[in-house]
């Protein structure tokens, strides 16, 4: 059975908002760049769509993960969804 990824939308320091999504087993994936928060929910369905057909379920996280600076990890010079 595939365990659930969870997922916040961030406020990018620039104004603009991302979308962080971390694995069950902690890898980082991430996309950057949206000018609205819709933008970014919209992202997240199309997100869920792709989850739901591997049989993962998307939780939306409040709050960090202990010791996970989502903000900081935002400003890594590394490509989104890696």
């Amino acid at each position: 059975m595939a365990r659930p990824v969870t997922y916040s939308i961030v406020n990018h320091p620039d104004g603009r908002f991302a979308v962080v999504a971390v694995s069950a087993s902690g890898s980082v994936h991430w996309r950057c760049g949206f000018l609205t928060r819709a933008e970014a929910e919209q992202c997240v369905e199309d997100l869920r769509a792709v989850m739901a057909a591997c049989g993962a379920p998307l939780v939306r996280r409040e709050a960090e993960r202990p010791g996970m600076d989502l903000r900081a990890m935002l400003g890594a010079p590394r490509s989104p969804f890696q």
